[in-house]
């Protein structure tokens, strides 16, 4: 029987990390998302054929408040199938129900194909679906009940791709 991968293990590491995100980019494409990568770590990028070479300028900030937004990525590996794939999830809040704000959701939601870049609070940025791109999975708005809660939205978006999601060292 072959052996399929060598491991080099996990140290314990220090507790230097927190939890969060900061904000996101967002840009519907057509065609493909191509990328240069080694190790994990995208260092040039492109979108429909056109290089990237500022996030800030090519894609849509969406900010959240702190504390509200995150990313999940769940890796699903099938001994039966012999197939293994990882489904990001970035999960972004924003504050005030509004007509504008549902329009752009909407926007989001239409679109067939986004590139979703999330910049975390250790000020890491991660491709969400990396070359497959990501799209709106889920929005949920509301009211809420008592003066102290939530009038928003959340969205969520959902990536999936044969390797984990990618750090992104683009400059932004």
């Amino acid at each position: 029987m072959p052996t399929c991968v060598t491991l080099a293990g996990l140290a314990l590491d220090c507790r230097d990390n927190v939890g969060g995100i900061k904000y996101a980019y967002v840009l519907p494409y057509s065609a493909s998302i191509s990328y240069t990568s080694a190790n994990g770590n995208i260092s040039a990028l492109s979108v429909d054929g056109v290089s990237v070479t500022d996030i800030s300028t090519t894609f849509k900030l969406f900010e959240t408040p702190r504390q509200t937004g995150f990313i999940t990525e769940t890796g699903t590996f099938s001994e039966e199938n012999g197939t293994a794939f990882y489904t990001q999830v970035a999960s972004l809040t924003f504050n005030k129900l509004t007509s504008g704000s549902q329009a752009e959701v909407q926007k989001m939601g239409e679109a067939s194909r986004l590139a979703v870049i999330v910049k975390d609070n250790n000020d890491r940025l991660w491709l969400i679906g990396n070359n497959n791109g990501a799209v709106v999975s889920t929005t949920t708005g509301g009211t809420g009940t008592a003066f102290g809660d939530r009038n928003g939205v959340t969205v969520e978006f959902t990536g999936i791709h044969p390797d984990p999601m990618y750090t992104v060292s683009v400059t932004e």
